[in-house]
Formats: C-alpha cells, structure tokens, sequence
C-alpha cells in the first residue's frame, strides 16, 4: 500500500522508501524509526522563511527534517519551537 509519494506499507507491516526500497520504518505506527533527521535554523527552509523567529516568539524556533536513510528523499519537514517534542508522532491508520 502507497502511503505517500515516497513511503510503501509492505504486506510484512513495514515502512519502505518507495526510491529505494530501504526499511524506514517498523511498522505502520512508527514509520519512520529508522529515518535520518537533521535540526536548523528556521530560516534555513528557504525564502518564504526569511523573518527572523525572535521578532515574534521568545522561543528558539527550528527547521527539523527526516530522510530516507538509504537515498535521502526528504520524507518529512516541520517547523516547530524547540523545546516541542521531537518529530510528533507519525502513526499510519
């Protein structure tokens, strides 16, 4: 089963990258256990995030990133305050 563009559900129950068939998760209610992450500074998402966190929160915002381990895709981007929960769950329903 398709989840995304770039994730599969395999008939075992667990997460592939559709590019390259890594293992990326263990199980539709973790699929991305295996996944690469990688912190930023929010403004590092690109030109349509150009303004600078601190003029409207007194909290540390940040670009949080997973990737295929295998090929790299990018599988998931949030921009969060740090001090939030690692990466909120994903779970697949």
């Amino acid at each position: 089963m398709d989840i995304d563009l770039n994730l599969t559900l395999t008939g075992s129950g667990t997460v592939n990258c559709r590019h390259c068939s890594t293992l990326v998760g263990d199980s539709a209610t973790d699929p991305m256990a295996h996944a690469l992450s990688n912190e930023r500074a929010s403004t590092a998402a690109g030109p349509g995030v150009r303004a600078d966190p601190a003029q409207f929160t007194d909290r540390q915002i940040l670009l949080r990133q997973r990737f295929c381990p295998g090929c790299l895709t990018l599988l998931a981007t949030e921009i969060v305050p740090a001090d939030e929960q690692r990466f909120r769950k994903w779970t697949l329903r």
